[in-house]
């Protein structure tokens, strides 16, 4: 049993540039979506009337970082990697 845990974590241990790719993409748009945010909350404290507009492009960017979410997971559930 010690064997086939021992070769379980060496198999996950392999570069995939598949999963680095993913990963790289969900980092990114994580990224996109929490300046987003920022830029939405800096706009409210600076008491900007106009501070929905972000609302759009936070829609967006979930859309976008939840796909690139559930893109890695598949990718990581399928290939154990």
């Amino acid at each position: 049993m010690t064997q086939q845990l021992h070769n379980v974590g060496a198999e996950r241990s392999f570069y995939c540039p598949e999963k680095q790719r993913l990963v790289a993409f969900f980092v990114a748009a994580s990224s996109e979506f929490m300046d987003l945010q920022s830029q939405q909350t800096q706009a409210v404290i600076e008491g900007d009337p106009e501070f929905a507009r972000f609302d759009d492009l936070l829609h967006m960017a979930r859309q976008k970082k939840d796909e690139a979410k559930y893109a890695l997971i598949k990718h990581t559930d399928e290939h154990r990697c």
